[in-house]
């Protein structure tokens, strides 16, 4: 009897333990992510998403049109501009969310840029059942976009994969 309580006693304390040190940890949300289009069910764009000095970035790496699905940029090939921002950036150089720090198991207090409106909200992530989700807010109003996992088969072919730790922030202007 006191053999089992004292092993029931061992497993309750390894789980709550674990449970403790789950409830700490930032989920990974560096590398790369695709969103897709929810009718036509086509890749829309991939985005990387890097950590620089404690805050986390993301940037798109390729772009495919948003109504045939046909590849239109890529980091190799840059040709798509921000008209709507100063000096009208090419889309693939600068980034799309800046400046988030970890909280819990969230990253919070960032920026996120919507390219074709060139306005700039504030913003968090985090990952949810393996799939990355961005929410764009104006006050307690907001918009998530789900992300998902991208892997190697789904890059461009002869797309040159990119190693994230060189990437360096380029926060746009307004």
């Amino acid at each position: 009897m006191i053999r089992r309580k004292l092993i029931l006693l061992l497993l309750i304390v390894i789980i709550m333990g674990s449970s403790l040190l789950a409830a700490g940890e930032l989920p990974d949300a560096i590398g790369f992510w695709k969103s897709i289009d929810s009718k036509q069910g086509f890749t829309t764009s991939i985005i990387a998403v890097y950590e620089h000095e404690t805050k986390l970035f993301g940037r798109v790496v390729v772009s495919y049109d948003e109504k045939t699905g046909e590849l239109v940029d890529t980091l190799d090939n840059p040709s798509k501009q921000v008209e709507k921002l100063p000096g009208n950036p090419l889309l693939i150089t600068i980034d799309l969310f800046w400046n988030l720090v970890p909280d819990g198991n969230k990253w919070r207090g960032g920026r996120i840029l919507d390219p074709r409106s060139g306005r700039m909200y504030a913003c968090d992530c985090w990952v949810q059942d393996g799939d990355l989700i961005i929410r764009g807010k104006v006050g307690p109003f907001g918009m998530n976009n789900v992300f998902y996992k991208v892997y190697t088969h789904e890059f461009p072919p002869n797309f040159s994969i990119p190693d994230l730790q060189g990437f360096i922030p380029n926060i746009p202007e307004r």
